[in-house]
């Protein structure tokens, strides 16, 4: 950026090479200009019926977003976040072996199906722990891509390919029933 551009700049213009903990704010909101998400306000009615764009599902109430700490899991919860981690263990184990036999075993896609399924059992992990409001629609996407994988790891013979499928399979069927 020419020295001449610089000048142009508004005074709240963030470097991208500032430390971002040592910039002072731009702005600081005002008590009026914060808006009145905790009162049974029109404006919060509004947001409360807006929809999510990317998962479709309606927003709640700032109040309902905010767990317990300490909130307690069903058996099917803790059940699902066990077949996840179960999962994600098993694919990177299988993910090494494939590696170490080679052939048809490192494919590309092969290989990237097994990290895809590992990488989203992990994810989904991490949302069921955390009490996500989107965990539902994580564990769908997670069973999708666990049947994906399971059913190319069967299409294998050796007992290792054959257990990675099982436990995916497992793994499905438990995000499936979450995903509802």
């Amino acid at each position: 950026m020419s020295f001449e551009e610089m000048k142009e700049l508004p005074e709240t213009y963030s470097d991208p090479d500032t430390n971002f903990y040592t910039q002072k704010p731009s702005y600081t909101a005002k008590e009026h200009d914060q808006p009145n998400i905790i009162t049974g306000t029109e404006e919060n009615e509004d947001w409360q019926n807006k929809k999510s764009q990317v998962a479709g599902r309606i927003t709640s109430p700032i109040e309902d977003c905010i767990q317990e700490p300490g909130f307690l899991m069903s058996e099917e919860v803790q059940e699902c976040i066990r077949d996840c981690v179960d999962c994600f263990q098993t694919c990177n184990q299988t993910l090494i072996r494939c590696l170490n036999m080679g052939g048809r075993h490192a494919k590309v896609e092969h290989l990237n199906l097994i990290m895809d399924c590992a990488r989203i059992c992990n994810t989904n992990t991490d949302f069921m722990l955390r009490n996500s409001l989107y965990y539902p629609q994580t564990c769908g996407l997670t069973a999708d891509i666990c049947d994906e994988c399971g059913d190319v790891c069967d299409r294998f013979e050796e007992d290792f390919m054959k257990e990675c499928a099982s436990v995916c399979r497992r793994c499905a069927e438990s995000c499936r029933e979450m995903a509802r």
